[in-house]
């Protein structure tokens, strides 16, 4: 019995260090709820050579501190990434495909699940048909490194070739960011102005 409590204290004592991390980061309880929540592997990691380090990364490769609960919330599992194996390859991929560190650093702040991406399965075939299909600079990626989270297929061939047979050119963020309503009335609109066979009189 005393040993069960004494673990339950040593727990309760990790979670309230966890917490308060979390806090000094710039947390408030329930925003640090909802990270606990959708990655509770945070509790099996050490403060020091897990948690505290990924902050020192952040800080490393340019993120300022006032930035962290941007980067920390949108991918929680930043915290439990591994440096080596993980964050640093798809960085450096970045950078050889010809970005800055700044321009990475930027990426990151502005969209840090980016950090997850498979390099060979999502990285490499979309910044691919942004440069050599869609012909586009690959800083408009870091305008809106959101473009890395569509799908490839599903949504943006088709609406890049929809625009290129309408000789329409647009900035990523408006091709990929209206639903599909948005998109149909901003750029489909012509072809959409006729009256459905259900809806007309005759």
């Amino acid at each position: 019995m005393f040993v069960f409590f004494w673990g339950e204290c040593i727990y309760c004592l990790y979670y309230i260090q966890v917490v308060s991390l979390l806090e000094e980061v710039g947390f408030d309880k329930e925003t640090i709820g909802k990270i606990l929540c959708r990655c509770p592997e945070i509790f099996a990691t050490s403060i020091e050579r897990t948690l505290k380090r990924k902050l020192k990364f952040l800080s490393a490769i340019g993120i300022s501190e006032v930035h962290y609960p941007r980067v920390i919330k949108k991918y929680p599992e930043l915290l439990v990434s591994d440096i080596d194996r993980t964050l640093l390859p798809r960085m450096k991929y970045l950078v050889n495909m010809g970005l800055s560190r700044r321009d990475v650093a930027f990426m990151v702040r502005r969209f840090s699940p980016l950090l997850g991406y498979s390099i060979e399965e999502v990285m490499r075939p979309k910044l691919d048909f942004l440069v050599n299909t869609m012909e586009k600079p690959l800083r408009e990626v870091v305008d809106y490194p959101r473009f890395l989270s569509y799908s490839l297929e599903k949504k943006i061939k088709p609406r890049f070739w929809a625009l290129k047979q309408r000789n329409i050119e647009c900035s990523l963020k408006d091709m990929l960011g209206k639903n599909d309503e948005e998109f149909a009335s901003e750029f489909l609109q012509a072809e959409t102005t006729e009256v459905p066979p259900s809806l007309s009189p005759f």
